[in-house]
């Protein structure tokens, strides 16, 4: 990922929580927050109430790479957490994430096109 950084300290989840915006869907929440940087920080989180660590990991992958595909249309200075609810499990391939990361993103107008 080119344009974004890990977010990877609580203090800062725990900001984009407390003062940022958030978007429910079925399978997952998106919260976000601008940080006045020129790049975005993606933070992801998948519970352990989810299911084991293998299907933990896959859930993470996909996200990763639904954002990672979608990251030159995605506007830049923004706090981006994404949580994953335990319905996220029936969603079986890349397609259906991408297509819900990119509805979340879109409702938050965090698109570029």
């Amino acid at each position: 990922m080119i344009k974004t950084v890990s977010l990877n300290q609580n203090t800062l989840f725990l900001r984009v929580y407390q003062k940022g915006k958030k978007i429910y869907h079925k399978h997952f929440i998106l919260y976000f927050l601008p940080n006045r940087l020129e790049t975005n920080r993606l933070g992801l989180k998948v519970g352990k109430k989810i299911a084991k660590a293998v299907k933990r990991n896959r859930v993470r992958r996909l996200l990763k790479e639904s954002y990672r595909l979608m990251e030159s249309d995605i506007k830049l200075g923004y706090d981006i957490v994404i949580v994953a609810k335990s319905d996220c499990l029936s969603l079986d391939t890349y397609h259906e994430v991408a297509a819900e990361v990119r509805e979340l993103l879109k409702r938050a107008e965090l698109l570029n096109c």
